[in-house]
């Protein structure tokens, strides 16, 4: 049984709860597990630094481990999951719409990782947001056309990459055209293979003629397919994927703690079915992982003695993974990281970093009064419900704001709340900025839009997520996103005030 739980955790990734890595994970890595993944669970309340806390007492039982997190930039961040993150995500740069712009974003991304000791990101996604209503992917799309999220996806993995961080291309086949998060049901996706060639595979082509070394599998299903979804299917993770596009890097499955996939085959039900249908590398989830490695190996036990297994199979995936490892291993990236500020200091903006400098690019506004405004700001945020991607990280207008020395007041408004029953700050006098997000998709945000404006006619919103479609009429200022970057782009833009230093300050 040891060689063989040693066999099986050369292709698993579990986590494990808290910020200080417990021993029985410490033990796993001794005994070949292949890495670990990094969570939102691990990371608050906030510690000292990252690489001390997590990073090191990890590499220093196995120095080649991969260590993953989800850095997309903007909305979904692990590095800056107290603060938001320092660089826009994919909405902002694909409006923007210049690759270069793209690549030095994720090398600054990439920079950030290696200093901290990461050496898988889990991105870019690569998905098509063909449905604009989409509850999961939104903001972290690089647009709603192939060819526009096919460059900047290729752009993406080669700042990563070139960097030495891993890139990541997620959600294979594409998730852009669901209409439920699949963090809590399995979206149907009604297209055809001729369809998904069309629409949603030219990113992950891209990207992989661009050499991504991994590829995530979403946790979606295609009736015109496989009954089974993705992750689970060996039609479209060998025979797509492997043998279609010719893909022979490592396939990640997305985490199998997802509500669709445990409920209905458990971890290590999931786990088996991944692993035969091509899957090299099983992402369990931030469920921590003490009790579920157990019930792992008892799964491909039975799997093999039932032949719904094999050992050869087994034996590929691991492969596949410790070249992944060989090539991400860290060692060789010594010092890489320290010389992120030389790198910078050539830019015009260096003290604010490329993040800031491309979220400005992004903003863009619609009948917009005269700026800047007159006087400190008054700020109604509407609360609004985010998925577990995105998690708890901090949004909103008036940190920045205050930073810049022009907030004036600041009002939380927690969702369903009576939309007449809102108290305007200030009392009428000074201006007075509404921050949504994704209130297009939201009808009660809505709603207190609408009842605002009717109390203060020419109301100035700031929208943090997907641009809306049509445009709005009502005065607004776009940010594409609802990273601290994106936050403090907009402040100065309202304010006429420009942020200097390090975002991190």
């Amino acid at each position: 049984m040891s060689s063989l739980v040693s066999l099986v955790n050369g292709c698993l990734m579990p986590a494990y709860d808290g910020r200080t890595p417990p021993d029985w994970i410490k033990r796993a890595l001794d005994h070949g597990l292949a890495g670990v993944g990094l969570f939102g669970t691990n990371l608050l309340p906030p510690g000292g630094p990252l690489r001390h806390d997590i990073v090191d007492p990890l590499r220093a039982v196995r120095p080649d481990a991969l260590i993953a997190l989800d850095e997309e930039g903007g909305d979904v961040t692990r590095l800056d999951y107290h603060r938001g993150s320092v660089h826009p995500g994919n909405h902002a740069l694909g409006a923007v719409d210049d690759t270069a712009l793209t690549r030095e974003v994720a090398e600054a991304i990439a920079d950030d990782l290696v200093e901290t000791g990461i050496n898988l990101c889990l991105a870019p996604c690569a998905d098509v947001n063909s449905r604009p209503a989409n509850p999961i992917i939104g903001v972290r799309s690089f647009g709603a056309t192939p060819d526009l999220v096919a460059r900047h996806t290729r752009a993406f993995v080669s700042g990563l990459q070139g960097r030495g961080v891993a890139a990541t291309l997620k959600h294979f086949p594409g998730h852009g055209d669901t209409g439920a998060d699949s963090h809590d049901w399995l979206p149907d996706i009604p297209r055809s293979l001729d369809a998904l060639r069309t629409l949603e595979l030219p990113p992950f082509t891209a990207g992989g003629a661009a050499g991504a070394r991994a590829v995530m599998t979403g946790h979606i299903r295609l009736p015109q397919v496989d009954d089974l979804p993705a992750t689970l299917s060996r039609r479209i993770v060998t025979g797509l994927l492997r043998e279609e596009l010719g893909y022979d890097g490592v396939v990640i499955s997305d985490a199998l703690e997802m509500a669709p996939i445990r409920d209905r085959w458990g971890f290590g039900g999931a786990a088996v079915l991944a692993w035969s249908a091509g899957v090299d590398l099983v992402l369990l989830g931030a469920t921590d992982g003490e009790k579920l490695l157990p019930e792992v190996y008892e799964a491909v036990e039975r799997a093999l003695r039932e032949g719904e297994l094999t050992v050869d199979r087994l034996e590929e995936a691991a492969a596949r993974v410790a070249a992944l490892r060989a090539w991400a291993d860290p060692t060789a990236l010594a010092g890489q990281g320290a010389g992120r500020a030389a790198r910078a200091s050539g830019d015009a903006d260096a003290g604010t970093g490329i993040g800031l400098v491309a979220a400005r690019r992004a903003l863009t506004g619609v009948a917009l009064p005269a700026l800047p405004l007159a006087g400190p700001v008054h700020v109604l945020r509407l609360g609004a419900g985010t998925n577990m991607a995105v998690g708890e990280a901090p949004w909103g207008l008036a940190p920045c704001l205050e930073r810049l020395g022009r907030l004036a007041s600041a009002v939380e408004v927690d969702p369903g709340t009576d939309p007449f029953a809102i108290p305007l700050p200030g009392d009428g006098e000074g201006p007075l900025v509404a921050v949504v997000r994704d209130a297009v998709r939201d009808p009660w945000q809505q709603e207190v839009l609408a009842a605002l404006r009717a109390r203060r006619p020419g109301l100035l919103t700031v929208e943090m997520g997907l641009t809306p479609v049509p445009p709005p009429q009502a005065p607004t200022l776009l940010t594409r996103g609802a990273g601290l970057a994106n936050a403090m782009a907009a402040a100065e833009h309202l304010t006429g005030r420009r942020w200097t230093g390090s975002l991190r300050a």
